[in-house]
């Protein structure tokens, strides 16, 4: 048995990496490419291996960075099965048609072929097989498959293989605990090889706790200066959480100043999915009284184009909640276009932001970027609240790994170099656990 790594080496997107078998290929995630320069580059190019040769592909989670390359998969020839939770082949069908919406308009204003087309999306919907947590299946006679909560996102899996008297576990994204909405990751009891995501491997996450307190005061600050809070945030999790706490907000401190607006379809579509699988839920939460869990009520919700350019005639103060996450696309540029030159406004980040991505720009601090080809100055300040965090930070990480007996070597990934060597030195010499960082193209015997 051998693993072969394709993405998310050194680096938090592209997810992806082949598990072969004496027979048998499973491929973990199709994620696409974000962020950095060559990302188109390598999106469009051709897979490392033949695509009509995988013979499963298991999705652990729906977020673009795991996803997003699916339907090129079944463009070039996989005709296998994709296991997946049931949310996740949901959240995932609807991730991959707005992203066909953005590539499609990308394509026609560069004047190329798009990666993939509503087609190739509908061809690769129908190889989704869905398992619930805690169910093992045998995908093929020898190797079983078992999905556990992730955490991370609704529908968020961590996976075990058992295959050729071997078991290897992945954590897929791992998410943070607490949660407000999901309860904790789970784990396994044994595993030969772990690999783990590594994303925020060398950080501690600010207080969850002291989360609403911090956004009622930049809300608060927003309202005082008259200004716009513009909050890019994902589609996924990230907004229903934000939302959650907005609805507090508004019921500690009123709703009448300032205006809130969530300009995301996705975002909305993806709302409304989480009561359709309140089992996902956290069990702490009240799901038989959530009708209106996330404030939806007290929100300005845009559905088309023309109400999303109303907000601008809409006097300040307002809160507007759009995507992207990383503002490497969508509603929010267009925001960001108008608002970001005025120092009364302010953009508080609420999730991670990938190297080359115009919100890391931002978030380090830049003072000039191109938006849409046209140069703008920023005054507005930059903010973050890091509790928002999906992933599990270095702590988190090493308990989950802990809990796992009889480890031999940990695969460390989905994380920029410096946290990936950090998480691994800790892994090392917390856990005496071999622990290795692959690079693109790396394989290993098993």
């Amino acid at each position: 048995m051998q693993i072969s790594f394709f993405g998310a080496c050194g680096e938090v997107t592209g997810s992806n990496f082949l598990l072969e078998t004496a027979d048998k290929k499973i491929l973990f995630d199709c994620g696409l490419f974000q962020g950095v320069n060559s990302a188109e580059e390598r999106n469009y190019a051709l897979f490392p291996y033949e695509a009509k040769t995988i013979d499963f592909v298991v999705i652990c989670h729906a977020h673009l960075d795991h996803v997003g390359r699916l339907p090129k998969l079944a463009r070039e020839g996989f005709s296998g099965k994709i296991f997946s939770t049931a949310p996740t082949k949901e959240l995932a069908g609807l991730v991959l048609e707005d992203n066909e919406k953005l590539m499609r308009e990308e394509a026609e204003r560069n004047n190329h072929a798009p990666l993939y087309n509503k087609d190739d999306i509908a061809r690769v919907m129908q190889f989704f097989e869905t398992i619930g947590y805690r169910e093992t299946i045998e995908i093929s006679p020898g190797i079983k498959l078992t999905l556990k909560n992730a955490g991370h996102i609704l529908g968020s899996a961590v996976a075990l293989i058992e295959a050729e008297g071997k078991k290897l576990a992945y954590s897929s994204d791992l998410g943070n605990n607490p949660s407000l909405l999901l309860d904790p990751p789970e784990t396994f009891d044994s595993a030969d090889y772990i690999v783990s995501e590594s994303t925020y491997g060398g950080r501690i996450h600010e207080d969850i706790s002291k989360r609403q307190e911090k956004l009622a005061k930049i809300i608060s600050e927003t309202v005082a200066k008259r200004g716009v809070l513009l909050i890019p945030s994902f589609a996924i999790e990230r907004t229903q959480e934000l939302l959650h706490d907005v609805d507090h907000f508004c019921t500690v401190y009123g709703c009448d100043k300032p205006a809130f607006y969530l300009d995301s379809p996705l975002a909305q579509k993806v709302t409304s999915v989480f009561g359709k699988y309140p089992e996902y839920l956290s069990s702490k939460l009240e799901t038989d009284h959530n009708a209106d869990l996330f404030g939806l009520a007290r929100l300005k919700i845009t559905n088309n184009v023309d109400e999303s350019k109303s907000i601008n005639d809409a006097p300040a103060p307002k809160v507007i909640i759009a995507g992207s996450g990383m503002m490497n696309g969508g509603r929010i540029l267009y925001h960001a276009l108008r608002y970001l030159t005025d120092s009364n406004n302010a953009l508080l980040f609420v999730g991670y932001q990938a190297k080359g991505t115009l919100g890391r720009r931002l978030y380090d601090g830049e003072k000039q970027v191109k938006i849409f080809g046209e140069k703008i100055k920023v005054h507005a300040q930059i903010k973050s609240i890091g509790s928002y965090s999906a992933h599990a930070d270095m702590p988190q990480l090493l308990d989950w790994i802990s809990s796992i007996g009889g480890c031999r070597q940990v695969f460390v990934c989905h994380g920029e170099v410096e946290q990936a060597t950090i998480l691994a030195a800790e892994i090392k010499e917390q856990l005496k656990i071999n622990a290795e960082i692959p690079n693109i193209g790396q394989i290993y015997n098993l």
